[in-house]
C-alpha cells in the first residue's frame, strides 16, 4: 500500500508509534491519544484500521510498526552539538524536515566535543537536547554515542541522513560505512542560506555572546 493513500491522522499515528519506539516510552492507544491531542475512541478506531492493512502490530496494550508500517515513513537523522542556536541551525532543521516525515536529532554529547573541538561546549549536553527538543520541527532529539557515530544510525535507521553546510562527514564514507552495516541510506546536504552564521563564530565574538 502507498503512503500516499494514508490520511493525516493514520500517518500521524504511525508517527508517533516510531518516535515512542525511539524514546523507549509506551505507545498505547493511551498515551498516543494524550500526545496527539486526539480522542481515545477515534485513536483507537484509526489504528484498528492501521491492524487491519498490517501496517501495526497490536501487543497487549501497545502498539508497534510492521516493516510496512515502518516503509510509509520517510525517517530523516540529523546531528550536531548545536551549542548556539543561530539562524543556521533553524535553516538548517527547517529543510531537514521538509525531507521526510519524521525529523531525529542526535546531540554530541560533551566529551565528543572535547574530542572534536578541544573545548567544552558553552551548554551542556542536557541542556542542548531540552533546547532542541522544545523545536516544534524536530520530533525527536536524542544523545549520540562517544564512541561510535554510526551507533545512531543503526538505532534511527533512517531513510535519509541531512548534513549541515558546515559539517565535515564525507558523503561517499557515510553511504559506504551504512552500507557495511546493513542500512540503505541518501545524504543529502545543505548551503546555508546565511553567511558566517556559526557558533563557533558567534563564541569568539564577545559582542554577540554578550547579546545571548
Amino acid at each position: 500500500m502507498n503512503s500516499e493513500v494514508l490520511d493525516n491522522h493514520q500517518k500521524s499515528i504511525l508517527k508517533a508509534i516510531f518516535v515512542a519506539s525511539l524514546r523507549g516510552s509506551s505507545s498505547s492507544v493511551d498515551a498516543i491519544s494524550e500526545d496527539l491531542v486526539l480522542n481515545r475512541d477515534y485513536v483507537n478506531q484509526i489504528s484498528n484500521k492501521l491492524v487491519n492493512l498490517n501496517m501495526i502490530l497490536k501487543k497487549n496494550e501497545n502498539l508497534a510498526l510492521t516493516e510496512l508500517g515502518r516503509k510509509q515513513l520517510v525517517v530523516v537523522l540529523a546531528g550536531g552539538v548545536f551549542d548556539i542556536i543561530h539562524p543556521g541551525h533553524l535553516f538548517t532543521l527547517s529543510s531537514a524536515k521538509n525531507l521526510g516525515d519524521v525529523l531525529i536529532i542526535s546531540i554530541a554529547k560533551d566529551e565528543t566535543v572535547k574530542n572534536l573541538k578541544n573545548r567544552y561546549p558553552l551548554n551542556g549536553e542536557q541542556i542542548r537536547l531540552n533546547l532542541i527538543s522544545s523545536l516544534r520541527i524536530v520530533d525527536l532529539a536524542l544523545l549520540g554515542s562517544e564512541s561510535d557515530m554510526f551507533k545512531m544510525i543503526e538505532i534511527v535507521k533512517p531513510d535519509v541522513i541531512a548534513l549541515g553546510y558546515d559539517q565535515k562527514h564525507d558523503t561517499s564514507d557515510l553511504i559506504n560505512e551504512s552500507n557495511n552495516r546493513g542500512l540503505h541510506i541518501k545524504v543529502v546536504r545543505f548551503s546555508s542560506s546565511i553567511k558566517n552564521n556559526k557558533s563557533s563564530k558567534i563564541i569568539k565574538d564577545s559582542e554577540a555572546v554578550k547579546e545571548f
